[in-house]
């Protein structure tokens, strides 16, 4: 099972935008997790056809996906 982060913030048009981190530290707290992504908005750094992505804390969360093949073409 692989297990990521998502960090879920509001662009500044108030829609959903989603960052995932992969192979994320399992034993955040909800006052860390809040901290880092307060971080990542002050920084201000990422921004798309004048819009920024990352403006306020919507949450975080941890997912597990399960990904079973049923074949493979080599």
């Amino acid at each position: 099972m692989a297990k990521s982060l998502e960090l879920r913030f509001n662009t500044s048009l108030g829609k959903a935008k989603t960052m995932s981190v992969q192979d994320p530290v399992l034993d955040l707290s909800p006052e860390d997790a809040q901290k880092a992504m307060a971080d990542i908005i002050a920084l201000d750094l990422f921004e798309k056809e004048g819009v920024n992505l990352y403006t306020s804390v919507v949450g975080a969360r941890y997912v597990e996906r399960v990904v079973e093949d049923i074949f493979e073409v080599e």
